[in-house]
């Protein structure tokens, strides 16, 4: 317990001086800073939050401080806009999406979701972008944005495992039903078979 204390002392410490000699704009440094000082910030914040993501694995009533999470998006941030045409930069947009997806702030997740899909269309990981974006819109009921994400899916990978393939295309058939209502008729296929 001392321990995570010291930890979370210097991590607090560490987040304190970098926000000093930030300029207060998200993602942007005062002076650009070079690559491997941006990569080095980003591995200390990753490293804080494995650390914290094993002590809340240990004991679920601890949180994760928000702090730690926003200034883990800010350095991504920080490393995408100073070097957008590096091939860690969309590697940065996808962290930052999921960050924001898992504080469960959805708006923001998708508005990186589609930058990243805008600007690096032959991102690596493309395809779970796609459905995990059109995963996030189920959350939200936003069943134009749930069908936009599946189509464009089904059209830019049309080799999907077969899985997926066949629980998107059921999801745009019935495009029209809510999540819940999506469940319990899958719940009576199944029940058929």
């Amino acid at each position: 317990m001392i321990q995570i204390k010291i930890f979370l002392f210097f991590s607090i410490i560490s987040l304190l001086f970098v926000q000093c000699k930030s300029s207060g704009k998200e993602g942007h440094a005062t002076e650009k800073q070079s690559k491997e000082t941006l990569k080095s910030s980003i591995k200390e914040m990753d490293d804080s939050l494995k650390v914290l993501y094993k002590e809340l694995m240990k004991d679920e009533s601890k949180q994760i401080p928000s702090l730690a999470i926003i200034e883990t998006i800010n350095r991504y941030l920080a490393y995408y806009k100073n070097y957008p045409e590096d091939n860690f930069a969309p590697e940065c947009l996808d962290k930052v999406q999921q960050l924001y997806l898992q504080e469960k702030v959805y708006e923001k997740s998708l508005e990186y979701t589609d930058t990243l899909l805008m600007k690096y269309p032959k991102y690596k990981n493309r395809a779970s972008l796609l459905l995990n974006a059109g995963s996030t819109c189920e959350i939200t009921n936003d069943k134009a944005k749930i069908k936009k994400y599946y189509t464009q899916l089904l059209e830019e990978f049309p080799n999907l495992d077969k899985e997926t393939k066949e629980m998107v295309e059921f999801r745009l058939k019935h495009i029209n039903l809510s999540f819940d209502e999506l469940i319990e008729l899958q719940m009576k296929n199944m029940s058929k078979k």
